[in-house]
């Protein structure tokens, strides 16, 4: 099942946004898929944009997509399909994982553009490429020239 995502997130030529996303709960096997996604815009204020270093796999990820895990995620609004509004809302799994901040949005003083952060919100589906978040549910990983990335992309759930 998971080579299938490996190959679909494989280099390109041209960078492409992508994450595994799922509609509904089910068999990971049968309801998850990769989808391609528009570009993140620039940051908004209060916000940063990431590109995921290192997205694991929780056993718990699992419970959460076959809808069996207390904590419920909340579905993300891509844009991309040129359908109704309902169909560009999908579940982006993954609860935790390293990323890099590419961009920081006006009135945010504590990231710079390099700097490692985790997501301390959770459900926030780190299984895609690049994201804008808010910058109160991101920690920069402290110390972060002391880890290595396997490291500190388990942090929060490690």
């Amino acid at each position: 099942m998971f080579s299938l995502f490996r190959r679909s997130f494989s280099a390109t030529a041209s960078r492409l946004d992508r994450a595994v996303v799922y509609t509904t709960n089910g068999e990971p096997s049968n309801v998850l898929r990769v989808l391609t996604y528009p570009n993140i815009p620039p940051p908004q204020p209060n916000s940063v944009n990431i590109r995921f270093l290192l997205s694991p796999i929780n056993p718990a990820d699992s419970n959460v997509i076959e809808g069996v895990y207390p904590n419920k995620p909340t579905k993300t609004a891509l844009g991309h399909t040129g359908k109704g509004s309902e169909d560009n809302h999908v579940f982006i799994p993954g609860n935790e994982g390293l990323a890099r901040v590419t961009a920081v949005g006006p009135g945010v003083h504590s990231f710079r553009v390099n700097d490692w952060v985790i997501m301390i919100k959770q459900q926030v589906g780190t299984w895609s490429t690049d994201k804008n978040v808010a910058a109160v549910d991101v920690l920069k990983v402290p110390e972060a020239e002391s880890l290595t990335e396997t490291q500190a992309a388990t942090l929060a759930v490690s």
